[in-house]
């Protein structure tokens, strides 16, 4: 479906089916593409059609075999090779067996090799230097597998997935271990369409004709100030309602996360029921500081248990510099946006302990500082260039 949406956006089928010649499998493949509707919405079908049997039981070393033997791009070639080997490590842990040792079953199929090797060539054809995806929808219900009948998402979907917002809609299973391990090798990001001048859109159908239209789109485009944001990325918002807990010991909490290492903290004022004032306490953190958040609210406070929700965040480019002042050395915080700094911000500590030794207002402090800063840093704006995501 991934390859089919990005044929349909206007990725070319002859450019990529050369280079996928270039891979000299032994079921010797003919692809072809097919419109056809899914739900009232014009799609493409991607076929793949083989001479030979197109399912082996392979091993990771019969993937790699494949893989070395062709004379593919070697970027294309490194990408799919770490990608098999993330796959057999998370199956290996799965079934508790060595790495070496562990059979792909449905995943070692012609199909699946020309998805993970195609998608990786389809990007490079395309030459997007980036790609982002909505939370992923793993369906719901049952799967039947060479294990037997399993719960969807199946196992390997959902350990691929770790650290990936997910959720369950609809009777069915909407991603499989291949696209799970698509998704997250390709996309550096899940949450919201960033803001972008859309190009071309491209739909690529599923096999099966269901209620919902069975499509994956393909959105590709030019994402705006693309040089002025840091790869967005997943935190974790970690939040618990408080009203029976000594404020100072919230309080103290606060000051705590802060020092173990949650990347911001704070409180919020709120009426809960029967009128009652308290506070929502609240930590931003990567993931592997969530359990610790955990922890030390459950520790450190009266409330029985906490909300965890997965948020993307992207962030202005940025860098420290220490600069000389009339109040001597103090450091900066430099924004960058496309590759020119735009703004300065004082280090709040660095002006207090110059306020404090001077005599001189904090504000005084602040604004001296800053413009010392923007003076030395500081480029007008120059519009600066986009950047094409898909």
């Amino acid at each position: 479906m991934l390859l089919a949406a990005l044929f349909d956006a206007g990725l070319s089928f002859q450019a990529w089916s050369a280079e996928m010649d270039k891979l000299a499998l032994d079921e010797n493949p003919r692809f072809s593409l097919e419109k056809v509707s899914r739900g009232g919405i014009s799609a493409t079908l991607f076929n793949i059609e083989c001479q030979n049997d197109g399912h082996h039981e392979r091993k990771l070393d019969d993937m790699l075999r494949i893989l070395d033997r062709g004379s593919i791009d070697p970027d294309i070639k490194e990408r799919s090779a770490n990608a098999f080997r993330r796959l057999a490590a998370c199956e290996a842990e799965i079934h508790g067996r060595d790495i070496a040792d562990v059979h792909f079953h449905e995943l070692s199929g012609l199909d699946t090799i020309v998805d993970i090797v195609g998608a990786f060539t389809a990007v490079k054809l395309l030459g997007a230097d980036a790609a982002a995806s909505s939370p992923v929808n793993v369906g719901s219900g049952i799967v039947e597998c060479a294990h037997g009948i399993l719960p969807v998402p199946a196992p390997a979907t959902a350990k691929l997935l770790e650290g990936v917002p997910i959720y369950s809609r609809f009777e069915k299973e909407l991603t499989t271990p291949t696209g799970a391990l698509l998704l997250t090798e390709l996309t550096r990001s899940f949450g919201d369409l960033p803001l972008m001048t859309v190009e071309s859109i491209g739909y690529g159908a599923g096999g099966e004709k269901r209620h919902q239209p069975n499509v994956l789109r393909v959105i590709i485009g030019d994402v705006h100030a693309a040089e002025e944001i840091n790869s967005q990325e997943i935190i974790h918002h970690v939040s618990t309602n408080i009203d029976d807990t000594d404020p100072r010991a919230v309080g103290y909490l606060l000051e705590r996360v802060l020092e173990e290492g949650a990347l911001d903290a704070y409180i919020e004022p709120i009426f809960m029921k029967k009128n009652r004032p308290g506070v929502v306490f609240n930590v931003l953190c990567g993931a592997e500081f969530v359990g610790k958040a955990i922890d030390m609210i459950l520790s450190e406070t009266m409330s029985l248990g906490v909300r965890v929700v997965p948020t993307p965040r992207m962030c202005i480019n940025r860098r420290n510099e220490i600069i000389e002042t009339p109040f001597g050395p103090i450091k900066v915080k430099l924004a960058i946006i496309n590759g020119s700094v735009r703004r300065a911000n004082p280090e709040y500590e660095d002006c207090a302990r110059a306020a404090r030794e001077t005599g001189r207002p904090l504000i005084e402090v602040l604004e001296t500082v800053r413009r010392v800063a923007e003076t030395a840093f500081v480029s007008p704006f120059d519009g600066g260039n986009n950047s094409k995501e898909s």
